[in-house]
Parts: structure tokens; C-alpha cells; sequence
């Protein structure tokens, strides 16, 4: 206790002198130099509050406890898109608050194995996954699972399914030791059950029927999320996995046949025309390129016959339509066409004994959908969560689309919610400000009667441009109207506002932030400097918003 808030002090006191390069700098804390960056208005980098920050009060109040009397968890929810979902200003964020208060980590709050969804992971953590999955998020016109706070969820029928989540992959010292873990999902016919792996231990979790939930209790402190996905019939799920294995290699024996009879085809056509050209005798079953997971072709199951029957080659997907036919059926469709059968053999059929059995088929096998994973401890301390998703809108968090997303957030409270959706909602040729303020009224309703009390920063759009045409560029002006928007909820809602786009320069700034090696050519995203930047400065803001209260706190009798 005392360390956190001799820290809080030190850091606080470096905040009140601006940073100057003759102050000594206690540990852990940073220096931003704004002579490097002169389009960068510092002086609008605060929390701004329309109509007072009453509201803030719970918020600080909560830190005040666990600041000064060491109790307490805080939690703290940044939602967003492409920006959010990368982690890396919310990521820097979360940094400071652990690294510039010792021990002060209450866990790492929501996670998720994006790589397993066949997107990016966010940058403070690592994901990796085994089996095949099928990816829904809110962003999408067709979503066919329900979907919680995370806006996205991986389903799977693969019996070696397996999803890993590496909390500190990129940190040079350990940051994270969780010792309960609620992972939300379910089994379709509840058939199929999540194990958490431990070192070589297997831990069941407690089902919660009601939030479609599992709770692990970790034997120790962990940084590690290895979860495997045991099938109530274990014989099944062996023989599956099993005919599996067998018909990647019967796959990888038709693939380097097919390569070596087209390339015979394509050698016998130009023969007329040119030398023959030398074959390599020996063919590799599998290519040095190909995924370690071959069961991964394009977005196919392998046993998944209606995908596989969509894919357009036979190098991205087994075969055509017509390559699941049997080969006693592809012959006799060659004989009333008067064709060569062999060809009809080795190209565009699979022998009868290989014919997927219907008890293997994917609509016959269990299925498990994810939803997120909640990581804790129940040490005082911060929690910050960042949710984002590519190409989210304020829309895509709505209740037809995210309609777990309370019944979720009823295990993550938050006691401050950051709100940066709008940049997507913004990048349109007619912006509908109006619309956009409705639509985020009903978002923050929901989020309001799981936490009524939470204190809420809405963070306004960064400058962007808009494409015309190949590598040109113009400015776009709804980030101003997107910016009186944001104003304009704050004051209804007594919420905080974080100017973004007037702080790093107002319309046109972008193109000065590139020219800093700060964004990227796209105008719109920032590079990881940028990133790392802007993260710095919120938290600066956000820090100098509670120093304020804590100025006017009653004196204590010494």
C-alpha cells in the first residue's frame, strides 16, 4: 500500500511540473517531448467535462480505496475497433497502470484467441490454436452464433481442437499471474466440455448454466491459457481424430498425384512446340509452404463436404464439387459421356473405401462455441479490458448482434468505460451525426444496467483521410462533425470527453502525424509509435483528472 501510493505521488508530482527535462524522473514514469512533435496541441490533452464530472465520482472513490487503503479491484473497459483491437494504445495504458504501481494488477481481464478466428491477436498477448474453427463477429452481414462483450466467437467440431493464450509472450519480465479463469461458451447438445491444461494436470471447470459459462480455479498463479475440448464420447472423438490423421495423408498422396499429373499434362501439350523439359522424379507429399495445420484448407473443414464443395481448385480446397464424387460414379458418368475414364479416376474422383462415413460428416460430430475468456485474481488492483473489432461500428454492439454481451458484463463491471467507437462509423461519404449520437445512446443504456454507476470518456475520432483514387488522398471532413457529436453525448450523459482530434492537430493533422513516421500511408491507422503515443497522452489526461480530485480532497489530521 504504501509503495502504490508513494508512487502515485511521485508520479503525480512529475505531472504537476509539466515534465520538465530538469526533473528527475522517478522509475517507471516517462517523459513525453513535445518539441518533436509542434502540430501537437498539448495543452488540450485533458479529460474535459461539459457538465462537471460528478459522475466521476464512484470512479475516483474507487481508487481512493484502493490508492490509499490497499482494497478493492477497479476495472476498466476500452471499447472500440481496428484501434482497440490491435491493443496497442490500450495496451500502453494498461502498462503504466502496472508498471508505475507495483502490484497494483487485479488480472488480465477478457482475452480471447483471435488466431483460432483468422484475425490478428492483439499485440500484448499470444495466441495459438490446433483443429479447425469457424470464425462469426459482429461485423458480419450473416452471424450464425450469438455473441458476447468481445463482438466475436470460434466454433468448432474438430475432436484435436485446442486454443493456447500466451499472457506474457512479449513481456520482457512477467507481468500476469491468474488464478481463476471464466471461460464463456457452450456445446450445442451439451456434449462437449472445455479442460483446462496445468502444467500436466487436467482441471474440469464448474459449469454456469445461466451465463454459459465455465469457472476454472487455477492450482497456481499462471500466465498461460491451454484449453482442450474433451467429447462426452471419448471413442468417438479418438476414432474421429483418428480418421483424421489417416485422411491427410490419403490428401497429401492425391495432392502430389494431381501436381504430377498436371504437370505431365502440361509437358505432353508442349512437347510439339519445345524440348521436353525434365520432371524432378520425386514429388514431395507435402510442400515446404503448407500450413502445419493441412487440415486448414482456405476457410474448409476437410470433412466438411458442403464447404469443400464450394472452393474453386483443388490446391485451395481437395477438389471441386464434382471431386466428392465416388470414383465408381465419376467412372460410369465418363462412360455416357464417351471420356477417358482413367482421367476421370485420377483427377476428378476419391476411391469408394474413402468416402467420409455420415458418423463423421461435421453436422454429425459435437460442437463447441467460444465466446471469451475472463481472467482474475482476487488481489486489489486494476483491470483493464480492451474489446475491439476491424471495422466495428456502434451498431455492431447492439443487442441483435452482441445479445450476451450483459449477461458477460455482468463479471466485468466496469467502474470507467472508454468509449472509441466512431471511426469507422465516421469514414463514410454522408455522415449522419444524429444517428450516430441515437445509436450510441442505446449502446451506453445497455452498458448502464449492468454498471449504472460507471464513469464514461467518450474519446473523439483521430483525423483521417478519405481515398479518391489510387494513392491520392483528401481530407475528410466528418472528423469535425464527428468531434461536435462526441461533445454533444458528453453533455447529455455527464460524461468525460478525451479530444483526440483537436490534441493531435485538428482537420489535416494526419498527414503531419505520417510525415512523423507516426501513422501510416493509409491516413486513417497509426504506426506502433503513434500508437504508443497517443496511449502516453491518455493516460497523462486521465492521471491529471484524478490528481484533480485528489487536490481537493479534505486535509487529513496528521
Amino acid at each position: 500500500m504504501i509503495r502504490i501510493f508513494f508512487t502515485l505521488l511521485i508520479v503525480l508530482a512529475g505531472f504537476t511540473c509539466g515534465f520538465s527535462k530538469d526533473l528527475p524522473i522517478a522509475p517507471g514514469s516517462y517523459h513525453i517531448d513535445f518539441s518533436k512533435y509542434s502540430f501537437i496541441d498539448s495543452t488540450l490533452n485533458v479529460i474535459q467535462f461539459p457538465k462537471g464530472n460528478a459522475s466521476f465520482e464512484p470512479f475516483f472513490k474507487k481508487l481512493d480505496t484502493l490508492v490509499f487503503e490497499n482494497r478493492g479491484q477497479v476495472k476498466i473497459l476500452h471499447i472500440g475497433g481496428s484501434h482497440l483491437q490491435a491493443d496497442v494504445i490500450s495496451g500502453r495504458i494498461r502498462e503504466h497502470l502496472i508498471k508505475e504501481y507495483p502490484g497494483a494488477s487485479a488480472g488480465r481481464g477478457f482475452v480471447f484467441p483471435y488466431s483460432a478466428a483468422k484475425t490478428n491477436t492483439p499485440s500484448t498477448y499470444g495466441s495459438a490454436y490446433k483443429g479447425i474453427w469457424n470464425r462469426n463477429r459482429n461485423i458480419q452481414k450473416e452471424i450464425t452464433r450469438p455473441l458476447g462483450l468481445l463482438g466475436i466467437a470460434v466454433s468448432t467440431s474438430d475432436p484435436r481442437a485446442e486454443i493456447s493464450i500466451l499472457l506474457d509472450k512479449y513481456n520482457s519480465e512477467p507481468m500476469w499471474g491468474e488464478t481463476r479463469l471464466r471461460l464463456f461458451g457452450y456445446s450445442d447438445n451439451n456434449d462437449v466440455v472445455p479442460v483446462l491444461r496445468v502444467d500436466t494436470t487436467d482441471i474440469y471447470g464448474v459449469q454456469d448454466t445461466a451465463s454459459q459459462s465455465y469457472v476454472f480455479t487455477c492450482p497456481r498463479p499462471i500466465d498461460t491459457i491451454q484449453i482442450q475440448f474433451r467429447w462426452m464420447d471419448s471413442l468417438q472423438q479418438a476414432a474421429i481424430a483418428k480418421f483424421i490423421t489417416d485422411s491427410l495423408y490419403q490428401d497429401s498422396i492425391a495432392r502430389a498425384s494431381a501436381d504430377t499429373t498436371q504437370k505431365d499434362s502440361a509437358i505432353a501439350s508442349s512437347a510439339s512446340a519445345q524440348p521436353a523439359a525434365n520432371v524432378p522424379a520425386n514429388v514431395a507429399l507435402i510442400a515446404p509452404d503448407a500450413p502445419s495445420d493441412s487440415m486448414f484448407q482456405g476457410d474448409c473443414d476437410l470433412l466438411d463436404t458442403a464447404c469443400m464443395a464450394k472452393a474453386e481448385t483443388v490446391a485451395a480446397s481437395m477438389s471441386n464439387s464434382e471431386g466428392l464424387r465416388k470414383c465408381s460414379d465419376a467412372i460410369q458418368a465418363a462412360a455416357t459421356a464417351n471420356e477417358d475414364s482413367s482421367n476421370a479416376v485420377n483427377v476428378h474422383c476419391i476411391p469408394d473405401a474413402e468416402i467420409i462415413p455420415d458418423s463423421v460428416k461435421k453436422n454429425a460430430r459435437p460442437n463447441f462455441t467460444l465466446t471469451g475468456i475472463l481472467t482474475e485474481t482476487d488481489n486489489p488492483g486494476i483491470t483493464y479490458t480492451g474489446v475491439g473489432i476491424n471495422g466495428a461500428r456502434v451498431h455492431d454492439y447492439f443487442e441483435e448482434v452482441c445479445p450476451l454481451l450483459e449477461r458477460q458484463m455482468e463479471f466485468y463491471k466496469p467502474d470507467l468505460v472508454i468509449f472509441a467507437i466512431g471511426i469507422n462509423d465516421a469514414n463514410v461519404e454522408h455522415f449522419n451525426d444524429k444517428l450516430f449520437i441515437e445509436e450510441y445512446g442505446k449502446l451506453l443504456a445497455r452498458i448502464k444496467r449492468v454498471s449504472p454507476n460507471a464513469a464514461v470518456i467518450f474519446e473523439t475520432n483521430n483525423d483521417m483521410y478519405r481515398k479518391v483514387k489510387k494513392k491520392r488522398y483528401v481530407q475528410h471532413p466528418n472528423g469535425d462533425v464527428a468531434r461536435k457529436a462526441f461533445f454533444t453525448l458528453a453533455e447529455k450523459y455527464k460524461a468525460g470527453v478525451w479530444d483526440k482530434f483537436s490534441l493531435m492537430g485538428g482537420l489535416g493533422s494526419m498527414s503531419k502525424w505520417e510525415k512523423a513516421d507516426l501513422a501510416k500511408s493509409d491516413k486513417v491507422h497509426f504506426k506502433l509509435a503513434g500508437y504508443n503515443l497517443l496511449g502516453d497522452l491518455f493516460y497523462k489526461a486521465l492521471i491529471n483528472a484524478y490528481q484533480e480530485h485528489i487536490a481537493n480532497l479534505p486535509a487529513q489530521e496528521p
